[in-house]
């Protein structure tokens, strides 16, 4: 409230979130033990977050057969439905499917859509997700913002890389920060926009039939750089015990084409992100040192638009954090 008595700005949002805010949950499924203990894990957060309306609609990529049903036996904390979903090109074809159901069957406007895998619980960090509560939710529409982890290529490639100077590039277009799709929330006014999330269903365009030498195409539409760093993102092995570092041969070529296509469904869709002009929050902040900045929980204090904007800062400061020191160190300015 200001010195007049009239409500200020983060009152009126304050006001606005008495009412029911909802958020839908596009959460896309393939695993069933991953299922259950990401179930756990959202159920948790979404108890947490008091004054929040969350619909769960279950994406099944396993079975793209399955009608519209209630998943209310699931045991979710809130309204749950479930549906088939399109594994075409796993996640991002299964998120268009589930969208367009919502669409055909939901009439409610929704406020935030949260888009979540589940490969959530073997990949990140999780007690990151306790700084978040349900006023910083609804705080993101009015500010524009995205929340999730953002990732750079400097922080997933042990080599040096200058991405400011030479970005990687899809069709022309600048990438050099993505929004990883384990758990993302956007404004459902930017999702529509968004939307379609598939970029590539196929990526015919992209790869030779096949070429371990030479695996893309010379009319694909990527930087020489970013072909370089698909390349050695999959067959280079960076330390004892990798996952990659495997031989493109004959056999590994559908491996390496699947993994790239993923790859480059989730870079095409924040580069689409990130020309609309939205704000993001690095939920890596609150990783530990060299990782993040080691933030709080609770270190960030006042209201909820005055914390969301501190947090959009250090969101800024962490993509510092992790371009400065490899970009110094290639150009020779930097020994370690």
């Amino acid at each position: 409230m200001s010195a007049d008595g009239v409500p200020s700005h983060d009152d009126r949002l304050q006001g606005a979130g008495d009412r029911a805010f909802r958020v839908l949950v596009l959460f896309l499924t393939f695993d069933p033990e991953k299922t259950k203990g990401v179930r756990a894990v959202l159920g948790d957060f979404f108890k947490a977050r008091e004054g929040i309306e969350f619909t769960v609609v279950e994406i099944d990529n396993a079975n793209e057969q399955r009608e519209w049903q209630s998943a209310s036996t699931e045991g979710w904390p809130c309204r749950a439905f479930a549906v088939g979903g399109d594994n075409t090109a796993h996640e991002f074809t299964g998120w268009d499917r589930g969208w367009r159901e919502v669409r055909a069957r939901l009439p409610e406007t929704f406020d935030v859509v949260l888009m979540v895998n589940d490969a959530l619980a073997n990949s990140k960090p999780l007690e990151a997700l306790e700084a978040i509560d349900a006023d910083i939710i609804r705080q993101l529409p009015a500010q524009k913002t995205v929340l999730g982890w953002v990732d750079t290529f400097s922080r997933v490639n042990p080599d040096p890389l200058d991405t400011l100077a030479q970005p990687m590039r899809i069709g022309g277009q600048a990438c050099r920060k993505w929004l990883c799709t384990t758990f993302f929330m956007v404004p459902r006014s930017v999702f529509e926009k968004l939307y379609p999330v598939t970029s590539f269903s196929t990526a015919n365009e992209v790869f030779t039939r096949y070429c371990p030498e030479k695996p893309f195409r010379e009319s694909a539409p990527l930087s020489q750089n970013y072909q370089e760093f698909l390349y050695t993102h999959q067959t280079k092995v960076w330390r004892r015990g990798d996952k990659r570092g495997y031989v493109l041969s004959e056999t590994t070529f559908p491996l390496f084409k699947n993994k790239v296509r993923n790859i480059l469904n989730e870079h095409a869709l924040s580069i689409k992100l990130w020309k609309l002009g939205v704000g993001h929050v690095n939920l890596a902040i609150f990783d530990r040192p060299s990782r993040g900045l080691g933030i709080k929980h609770d270190q960030v204090k006042g209201s909820a638009g005055t914390r969301l904007r501190k947090l959009r800062l250090l969101s800024w400061r962490q993509f510092f954090h992790e371009v400065i020191p490899p970009l110094l160190k290639r150009r020779g300015l930097r020994s370690s």
